[in-house]
């Protein structure tokens, strides 16, 4: 079974619910970064159809520009068109968001963040979008 950004938006949804705010958002970052692997593991046959589906809100802004940021981050890699609603109002952000949290590593978020994220006002660090 092929696991969309849709998916992944609905499951970043339920792990923002959970009872333990903080397991939550580390939850919810965790998946968002876990479907770059899921695209790069699929074939360029199949990457397009992982992000065509509109993914309904998660319940917080900056997941769901996030989601919007992978999706572009992603598709500019693949020479894939971007889907429609990845460039919907609701997903850039007003307030810049540092997803690493620390201050300290602000200034490289903002020196190493792909356009993608930056443009949305989603800031991440240089190793974000790595997996082992």
């Amino acid at each position: 079974m092929r696991v969309t950004i849709r998916d992944v938006a609905k499951q970043i949804a339920v792990s923002l619910r959970a009872d333990d705010q903080e397991r939550g958002l580390a939850e919810a970052r965790r998946l968002a970064f876990w479907f770059v692997e899921v695209f790069d593991s699929s074939t360029l046959a199949d990457r397009q159809a992982l992000v065509a589906e509109r993914p309904d809100t998660t319940g917080d802004a900056r997941f769901d520009a996030m989601l919007a940021a992978i999706a572009e981050h992603l598709c500019t890699k693949a020479s894939i068109p971007l889907p429609d609603w990845a460039d919907e109002p609701s997903r850039f952000l007003d307030i810049w968001w540092f997803v690493s949290g620390l201050r300290s590593l602000h200034a490289e978020a903002l020196v190493h963040s792909p356009i993608s994220f930056a443009r949305r006002g989603v800031f991440i660090t240089s190793d974000a979008l790595t997996y082992a």
